[in-house]
């Protein structure tokens, strides 16, 4: 435990114009979860905490203490430098050293940037305290009473694309594939980093806080998972009583984006894996199609076999309880050229905003 007050600030109060904010934990903790723009200078790599972890478990505080003490002492002249630089980017802000509780890592970075008279805080609870304020903040948006806009319909008819463009016309959009970083299918990883639920739920909090005046928004119609991430429970009830509007588009098209989104020819092998792991649920007259695309790299014949075989009647099965007859809730693409469809879609948003 800390035993020492240094001078600190809540997670509230820190504002990008006059602070910026050096993470001290280890890689791979900064990778699971961190603030966009922070600078990570881990105190122990990935190996070195888990030494000294294991040394305070199965010999004693002290020797933990002891060894990190020798571990951090080496790395401070490297430290030193990078302060200095730091220093130099941002001489108009004042440095927030951030560790997973704000207890000895954290403390540590500011005694000594202290004893070099050099201006300092030090983040009060750590990245646990953005943690909590998350949680709060989600519970925050659960309870409000939201308009919501569900954009649906079939793989492929670029359903993220005119999300995105709808938001960059100022429409309250939340890209839940974005902020996932995962395109929600069994190919949904490919050429993408893995996102974590922590971070994910970070990334939603910020998109919400910007509309939240508002209190609507235009979201996909998602499952509750998006690759490993879960959507809060209120993203889901939202999608379940908004307001859905389908969107049809023409196989040829949904195929080119299907291309433009996963490039197949560059990541061939995550292709023939995703294949692999679907195709035992095709009939086997389909099953043997498309293993024979595969093999010749036909990708456009692929992908068409996949949605009119797989995707299409596991999305028509799930949606089968929506009424079809609804015809002012489904927009037909087919005949719209490609720059003409954020507007089409646009026009039909506006009749429920």
């Amino acid at each position: 435990m800390q035993n020492f007050t240094f001078p600190s600030l809540a997670y509230e109060e820190l504002d990008s114009q006059k602070h910026y904010v050096l993470d001290v934990r280890s890689p791979s903790e900064y990778s699971e979860f961190h603030l966009p723009n922070s600078v990570n200078v881990p105190l122990f790599s990935d190996e070195e905490r888990k030494q000294i972890g294991t040394l305070y478990k199965q010999e004693s505080p002290e020797k933990a203490k002891e060894v990190g003490i020798e571990i951090y002492s080496g790395k401070l002249p490297k430290f030193y430098k990078k302060w200095i630089e730091l220093q130099d980017e941002h001489p108009e802000k004042t440095p927030v050293i951030m560790c997973a509780r704000g207890g000895m890592r954290s403390g540590s970075f500011v005694s000594m940037m202290l004893a070099m008279n050099l201006s300092v805080l030090q983040l009060e609870g750590g990245i646990r305290s953005a943690r909590k304020y998350v949680q709060r903040k989600l519970e925050e948006f659960a309870e409000l009473n939201w308009t919501t806009i569900v954009l649906g319909g079939h793989t492929g008819t670029g359903k993220t694309k005119w999300l995105i463009e709808l938001k960059e016309r100022g429409y309250p959009v939340i890209d839940l594939e974005g902020l996932a970083n995962h395109r929600g299918s069994v190919f949904g990883h490919i050429g993408k980093a893995h996102r974590s639920q922590k971070q994910f739920e970070f990334q939603l909090v910020t998109e919400l806080t910007k509309i939240v005046h508002k209190q609507t928004m235009i979201i996909e119609a998602e499952s509750q998972r998006i690759g490993r991430i879960v959507l809060p429970e209120f993203i889901l009830e939202e999608k379940e009583r908004g307001i859905v509007i389908h969107i049809e588009d023409r196989i040829e098209r949904r195929v080119n984006h299907i291309m433009e989104d996963y490039l197949p020819f560059e990541y061939a092998d995550e292709i023939a894996q995703g294949v692999n792991k679907i195709k035992k649920r095709m009939p086997t007259d389909i099953k043997a199609r498309v293993e024979e695309t595969l093999e010749k790299q036909q990708y456009e014949l692929l992908f068409e076999i996949l949605l009119l075989h797989y995707y299409d009647p596991k999305y028509d099965h799930k949606n089968q309880d929506y009424e079809r007859s609804e015809e002012q809730n489904i927009i037909k693409l087919n005949d719209f050229d490609e720059t003409e469809i954020t507007s089409v879609i646009q026009e039909k948003v506006d009749v429920y905003l």
